[in-house]
């Protein structure tokens, strides 16, 4: 995996034990194509959905894209995978967190879908999400997937484009992996939580709680 660092402002979170964390100041990213079986299963999944939201298709495993993902991930973070994979598909997504994947990293993996970035607005940092590109990064970090070049987003932009499929997974936050990303523990800061109200158009806050 590669890593890029930002010099966004520092948050923090809660983790699971209750104790402050600061958000991490890094996101990394690999490419590793998805072989035919697992791109035919992404197209089974490109069901309609409508623009901008996030849609679920359940949890799943499958041995040979935890080798595949084991291997892209690198050892540094392929101990804190899981065992369990889940389908999303959108046609983009607004700006949102995730604030309820306490104490793990968030990752996903393209399989399918038009050229789009996946875009952190406070870190001003855009990942490619073609597929086989993957992304892993905190799930507190605000982020969105929007067509190329663009830096807000609408619904309408999206009311004819095709969907996206990603294979989401998760990643414990472990001692290294923590330190991998940048991530500090007893951090007194603004905190983030999932009742910090965020801006779907441009991904900034409008109050911290």
């Amino acid at each position: 995996m590669q890593f890029i660092a930002h010099t966004a402002s520092t948050l923090s979170c809660f983790d699971a034990s209750g104790s402050t964390r600061s958000i991490a100041s890094r996101i990394a990213f690999n490419y590793c194509l998805p072989d035919d079986s697992l791109e035919a299963r992404a197209n089974e999944e490109r069901h309609a959905a409508d623009a901008g939201r996030v849609y679920s298709s359940g949890v799943w495993r499958d041995a040979g894209a935890q080798r595949r993902l084991v291997d892209a991930l690198g050892p540094a973070l392929a101990g804190g995978l899981h065992d369990d994979f889940e389908w999303y598909r959108c046609r983009g997504a607004f700006f949102h967190n995730d604030a309820h994947y306490d104490n793990r990293l968030f990752g996903v993996w393209c399989i399918s879908g038009p050229p789009a970035d996946l875009v952190f607005p406070r870190a001003s940092l855009r990942i490619d999400i073609t597929p086989g590109n993957i992304a892993v990064f905190d799930p507190f970090e605000v982020h969105g997937i929007l067509l190329r070049d663009a830096t807000h987003y609408s619904a309408t932009d999206y009311e004819a484009v095709s969907a996206t499929v990603l294979l989401g997974f998760e990643l414990d936050l472990t001692a290294e992996i923590a330190a991998a990303f940048g991530i500090a523990a007893g951090i007194n800061g603004p905190m983030i939580s999932s009742r910090t109200r965020i801006s779907a158009a441009t991904g900034a806050f409008d109050s911290f709680n």
